[in-house]
């Protein structure tokens, strides 16, 4: 497997992937999007000692005083939530259901964050980053004439003493489709509104196939193999899920299910 023993060329990466991130008093991690930049640099903060007993001075000790990290990245994708990153804000709905974004409504922004590598050519590592603080360091700039971008900056924080680990995975080409953010399900649950599939975060997949579920019971005992549902009259009182299968040339994953929506209302 790449990524272990040099020299090998099977150790050149072209780096693919994507970021999930969880607020601290949040309770599920979200994706971000497509981030075509991102870079983690370790920081150490160091003592050095030198003796004054000969002519030149030389160091004789180096202690470590503090080790930390920085995180930086720009996002593509403008959502509610990636906009509160970059202003520090909460993101609530007005009275139309339409997401507000509050400009400064917190002092920090405190979470975990992960990156899952997807590339195919040179090892995959996964970073698991156990406490990152974001602090606005860029601009919005929702005029031009190339795509807008979220640049913002992080500090790496220690949870009891650790940072967190990077992990060495299998080439993607080799393994089955894999999981790492469960499906969820957008649209309000009402008689006669569509609601929609997102598949989550998978590693590897090429194709997905969708089995909705209202009340436990697949509508009408058979697959409903498509990434919408509207809901029906039966359909009142009850939640509604949908499980995700992703495949590849190398097989199928196990089906992944979405937390369940609120009770069908009626229309």
């Amino acid at each position: 497997m790449a990524g272990i023993v040099s020299p090998d060329v099977a150790n050149l990466a072209v780096g693919k992937g994507f970021i999930l991130f969880k607020p601290d008093d949040a309770d599920d991690f979200y994706h971000v999007g497509n981030v075509p930049t991102f870079t983690f640099t370790p920081k150490i903060t160091t003592l050095d000692h030198f003796s004054s007993m000969e002519g030149t001075r030389l160091k004789d000790l180096s202690i470590t005083l503090e080790k930390s990290g920085d995180v930086k990245m720009d996002m593509e994708e403008l959502t509610a939530r990636n906009l509160a990153m970059l202003v520090l804000g909460d993101v609530t709905l007005d009275l139309d259901g339409n997401p507000v974004v509050s400009i400064f409504s917190r002092d920090s922004l405190t979470g975990r964050l992960q990156y899952y590598a997807t590339n195919e050519v040179g090892p995959r590592w996964y970073v698991d980053l156990l406490s990152v603080t974001f602090n606005p360091s860029g601009d919005f700039s929702p005029i031009g004439d190339t795509f807008a971008k979220l640049p913002v900056t992080g500090t790496v924080q220690a949870v009891d003493g650790v940072f967190g680990t990077m992990t060495l995975k299998p080439d993607v080409g080799s393994v089955e489709p894999e999981n790492v953010l469960v499906p969820f399900i957008s649209g309000t649950p009402k008689v006669g509104v569509q609601l929609t599939a997102n598949i989550g975060g998978w590693i590897g997949a090429s194709s997905f196939a969708y089995l909705w579920k209202v009340g436990g019971t697949t509508p009408g005992g058979t697959p409903v193999d498509t990434k919408f549902y509207t809901p029906v009259a039966g359909d009142v009182g009850k939640a509604v899920t949908v499980e995700v299968t992703a495949t590849n040339v190398i097989g199928d994953s196990d089906p992944a299910e979405s937390e369940p929506t609120a009770n069908v209302a009626a229309a």
